[in-house]
């Protein structure tokens, strides 16, 4: 579809829709660039104030995946207004503006649409120096890959829908997913970072792929030191989200899978994410402090989970 799109060039545009990065850049002067992305999905759980924290926590995730500061954003609401009643509109609205205050991000309008589906989301805009953006497309051979957060809420977000998932099981990916990058991207502006991405809705394969093919690079991932959510394992076998799917035939021609790997874990790292980590490639000699400061900033499960090879034969990415 990107090649349908129309292509107006400016001396100004640092980042645009070329290389599958996270948000837009638009150089202002030459300390300040405008940071602009969007994002609307259906809730992730049944409790709307939940819904609400998770979904903001996820619209400007992409802001600081990009090593930018929020500091704008307009709501995006569908729903059956006929059907859907007021208090769970306020209670969603209330969870993503308790999220926008923490990270000092303001609301300044939005808009709304009456139809059958509920979808919410945020357009969101930041600032970032111009010469400082993280891209997906510089990933540096010899880097080691650090994920800050678990992954399998699209699994788990699926069984909820047939109420299989423990309650203690929902509450832990809830928090995750309630959990803001913005800390994450904190602490890895401290160190030799040479790209940058978060895992949402094409997973831990799919946005590896972007990174390898944009930055000519080999990702290599052992899957064994992937942090998982608390019963996504288990869950793998029998709950794909649509999203997860529509990553397996993306990605199909671009992964290569260790012999006799276990199914469950191929899925999971194609599961469609919702408020994913950052996927960051950080200079190996730093690696072990990273993910050390990232558990002591509260992402506890923060984990090197790969390393990124010079390009060779065979596919951009390899899980192990």
């Amino acid at each position: 579809m990107l090649d349908m799109m129309p292509r107006i060039d400016s001396p100004d545009l640092i980042v645009g829709i070329e290389s599958m990065d996270d948000a837009g850049v638009f150089r202002l002067s030459d300390d300040y660039a405008l940071v602009q992305t969007v994002d609307f999905f259906a809730p992730a759980v049944n409790d709307p104030l939940v819904s609400g924290r998770i979904a903001a926590a996820n619209c400007m995730s992409d802001i600081w995946a990009m090593g930018g500061r929020p500091i704008t954003a307009m709501n995006l609401l569908a729903f059956p207004a006929a059907k859907l009643p007021v208090e769970a509109v306020s209670l969603l609205l209330t969870g993503a503006g308790e999220k926008l205050v923490e990270a000092g991000t303001v609301l300044v309008g939005g808009h709304s649409a009456d139809q059958k589906d509920i979808l919410f989301g945020m357009s969101v805009t930041g600032l970032i120096h111009p010469s400082r953006a993280r891209r997906n497309s510089t990933a540096r051979a010899g880097d080691l890959i650090v994920l800050t957060k678990p992954v399998g809420s699209g699994i788990l977000c699926t069984a909820l829908k047939d109420r299989l998932v423990d309650d203690g099981f929902l509450a832990e990916a809830a928090s995750h997913m309630e959990r803001l990058n913005m800390y994450a991207s904190g602490v890895l502006s401290g160190f030799d970072v040479s790209a940058m991405t978060d895992v949402t809705g094409f997973g831990v394969a799919g946005h590896a792929i972007a990174m390898a093919r944009s930055s000519g690079t080999t990702l290599e991932i052992d899957t064994s030191m992937v942090p998982l959510m608390a019963g996504a394992l288990e869950l793998a076998s029998r709950y794909l989200p649509g999203g997860t799917g529509r990553n397996f035939e993306y990605c199909s021609s671009s992964v290569e899978t260790a012999p006799g790997m276990d199914e469950r874990m191929i899925a999971l790292m194609m599961d469609s994410q919702t408020s994913g980590g950052l996927m960051a490639c950080v200079r190996q000699e730093q690696a072990a402090d990273a993910v050390a400061a990232l558990q002591d900033a509260g992402d506890m499960r923060a984990s090197v989970i790969g390393r990124v090879l010079a390009p060779g034969e065979g596919k951009p990415v390899r899980l192990l």
